[in-house]
């Protein structure tokens, strides 16, 4: 990639408190399938609250339970800091099991006057496929509007911007070829700095020789496993989890019910998050095959207990399609445990 991408990936990922801390009013947000057209509707800078990989963290750990994963007590820790008191709120999801329960945890805190900080608000999102469901999406989306003050013509201009972004980073996963911890860095820092226009003029990085490699399951922190498989010949060409490139899906298109119906739609019926109603087992394994993969590496962290119950119809269906596949669960989210060495191991001396 073009130097001026690189510079921006590098200040957006080496420490993405320093660009929220600069702006006037940011929205933060804690989960990936927060709809894109909604933060962008509103106008204001926006910002996952993001984490530190392997740090100290004595005050989150006096609330959180061993299931929380290590995101998650990073953010609470700066939350009990004061690192996001410059966010007049911050939306969580409750698609995601650890989004959703820190959002409890930091609504009682502050109830009880141990925590400061935003006006935490959850994005009640339903995703069982009948109508209830649909219309509970609908209502949380209505909820979401409400709190940001964004009327149906911001929306409508939100669904625009975010269409735009969903196309350029569709164009960019599928014409991938280049090393993969450069597409990794772009979907990470896309969560903390507007790369948008430069994704707009970005001339694609040099193709690299490696043999080709799909990581799906949990989000890793950031790029080690990437870089590590690169060392040996291997490449990450596409990622099966939420943080995808193509995380925000397809077009939303606006029909006749207007705007606020066709972004619950888009969410309501949304594929790839932590908790939709997909065939996760065809969808990797044709994920797999698009991406003309010699092997699978399916890396689930302990406390992803939804993506678990998938396990083994995956493993089953990337064996009767004849795709190798490493399957490490209950691992450390932080990496500590091995695995990218094991992730080596496999592809060096278990891949033929």
């Amino acid at each position: 990639m073009r130097s001026d991408i690189s510079i921006a990936l590098a200040s957006a990922l080496v420490d993405p408190r320093r660009l929220f801390e600069v702006v006037n009013q940011p929205l933060g947000f804690v989960g990936f399938d927060i709809p894109l057209d909604v933060v962008l509707a509103s106008g204001r800078p926006f910002f996952h609250l993001p984490w530190v990989k392997r740090r100290a963290t004595p005050e989150a750990d006096r609330w959180l339970e061993s299931a929380f994963p290590g995101w998650a007590r990073s953010i609470l820790q700066d939350w009990l800091d004061g690192a996001f008191d410059r966010f007049p709120q911050v939306i969580f999801s409750r698609g995601d099991d650890a989004a959703q329960r820190l959002y409890y945890y930091i609504c009682e805190l502050q109830r009880r006057g141990i925590a400061a900080g935003p006006t935490p608000l959850i994005f009640d999102v339903a995703r069982i496929q009948r109508p209830s469901s649909m219309k509970h999406t609908t209502g949380a989306i209505r909820h979401l509007l409400d709190a940001l003050a964004i009327d149906e013509d911001m929306l409508a201009a939100g669904i625009a911007a975010a269409n735009e972004h969903r196309f350029l980073l569709a164009q960019l996963d599928a014409a991938r070829s280049g090393a993969g911890h450069l597409y990794e860095n772009v979907a990470r820092a896309a969560l903390f700095s507007p790369l948008w226009p430069l994704l707009q003029q970005l001339g694609l990085p040099p193709a690299i020789a490696g043999r080709r490699l799909l990581l799906a399951g949990s989000v890793p922190p950031d790029d080690s496993m990437h870089r590590a498989v690169e060392a040996i010949g291997w490449n990450i060409v596409g990622e099966f989890h939420q943080l995808a490139l193509v995380r925000h899906g397809p077009a939303v298109i606006t029909g006749s019910e207007g705007p606020v119906i066709a972004v619950a739609q888009h969410c309501h019926g949304a594929a790839g998050v932590s908790r939709d109603f997909s065939d996760r087992a065809a969808a990797l394994v044709q994920t797999a095959v698009q991406k003309r993969v010699e092997a699978v590496v399916l890396w689930l962290t302990d406390e992803d207990e939804v993506l678990a119950w998938h396990v083994a119809r995956q493993r089953a269906a990337l064996a009767a399609a004849g795709i190798p596949v490493l399957v490490l669960t209950r691992r450390r989210w932080d990496g500590s445990d091995g695995a990218v060495d094991r992730i080596c191991e496999f592809l060096q001396e278990e891949v033929r």
